[in-house]
């Protein structure tokens, strides 16, 4: 009779395991397929914006010479402003690493400082205690 509890708790345990692989799969299936929806969506809103702009230039009601130099002007001044944005963040990156640097730096020295002080205290205080022993022994 024992074994035979032995083998339907086993069983039970076997079938709890397939139960739960079958659950783990179906759930893992649905949000596969719910990034999927989330990829597609994107993909759509992204053609949708493209076609968009792109109908919006050829529609335009100035003639087809004359976009292209807004275009063009437009893209060179959007060009310069990205370079002289990404000049003044690097400019201001470089200066905030040199003075965060020089903190480290800083910092750095107070504590082997501060080190060398509670390392000559511990000598100090082992030269005072190793001579007291000494006099102790020889009494």
């Amino acid at each position: 009779m024992l074994n035979n509890f032995i083998k339907l708790g086993g069983s039970a345990m076997i079938i709890k395991e397939l139960v739960d692989r079958v659950r783990n799969a179906r759930n893992d299936r649905e949000k596969a397929i719910r990034r999927n929806k989330a990829g597609a969506l994107a993909l759509g809103v992204s053609i949708g914006c493209t076609v968009g702009a792109v109908a919006g230039v050829l529609f335009a009601p100035k003639a087809g010479k004359e976009t292209r130099e807004d275009v063009g002007r437009r893209s060179k001044d959007a060009w310069e402003k990205i370079k002289d944005t990404t000049s003044s963040t690097g400019q201001r990156l470089v200066s905030a690493m040199d003075e965060k640097g020089s903190q480290v730096y800083a910092a750095a020295g107070k504590c082997v400082d501060a080190a060398k002080e509670v390392l000559h205290e511990s000598v100090v205080q082992e030269e005072v205690a190793v001579p007291k022993k000494k006099e102790a022994v020889s009494k």
